[in-house]
């Protein structure tokens, strides 16, 4: 049996919709009831798999630990930890990206300029930053990342963005993007090697299914 594991933020939805796709129907775990649930793991014997509900930052060490067999999990989660793990497809759905933002009308900093920047992916600013004429302090904050400019706790933010109506409603723009942000499939390496016929059989549905990048 296949231990699948799930983000409980923004990805589940696509994740669900790609796998009913592929012939896994698991949308019964976005149902009203299992929002309110606390159940954190589901059976599916029928299907073949089992499922773990996880916070993204923390599904990466779940699957390289191997707990789970595999999982889906966003790119710029990945991005942010230690892990050697197999990320064998990209979802087609569900992609967002990732954006420096400013108040509206905000430039770029110049040349030699040193700004603060808030993010919840501080290595990824860091590369990021790497790439720039200008420099800037990073301060890692785990929410509320758009009040950081409004309050004058920093200059800009690095933030995830998929329609831009959140910013608006802040006075804030995107200034430049980043990066595209997708849900990956990730696979742990002693697992592939352990139930190859199974997960390859999943990766190929979903390959057929066109929710594949």
């Amino acid at each position: 049996m296949i231990r699948l594991a799930l983000p409980k933020g923004r990805n589940l939805e696509t994740a669900l919709a790609a796998f009913a796709a592929g012939g896994l129907d698991l949308s019964g775990l976005d149902s009203a009831a299992a929002r309110d649930s606390r159940r954190l793991w589901h059976c599916f014997p029928e299907l073949g798999c089992e499922v773990l509900l996880l916070k993204d930052r923390d599904l990466p060490l779940y699957v390289g630990r191997g707990v789970a067999d595999c999982g889906i999990v966003g790119r710029d989660v990945l991005d942010e930890v230690d892990g050697d793990l197999l990320v064998p497809l990209e979802l087609a759905g569900g992609r967002s990206r990732l954006s420096l933002i400013g108040r509206a009308g905000r430039a770029l900093p110049g040349a030699g300029e040193q700004v603060r920047l808030a993010t919840k992916y501080p290595r990824t600013a860091e590369r990021f930053l790497d790439r720039q004429p200008w420099s800037a302090e990073i301060l890692e904050l785990s929410g509320s990342i758009e009040l950081a400019p409004l309050v004058g706790l920093a200059d800009f933010i690095l933030d995830i963005v998929q329609t831009g109506s959140t910013l608006r409603a802040h006075g804030l723009a995107e200034i430049e993007r980043v990066r595209e942000i997708a849900p990956c499939f990730v696979v742990h390496r002693a697992a592939w090697q352990m139930r190859r016929a199974e997960l390859a059989g999943l990766l190929g549905r979903l390959e057929r299914a066109g929710v594949a990048a």
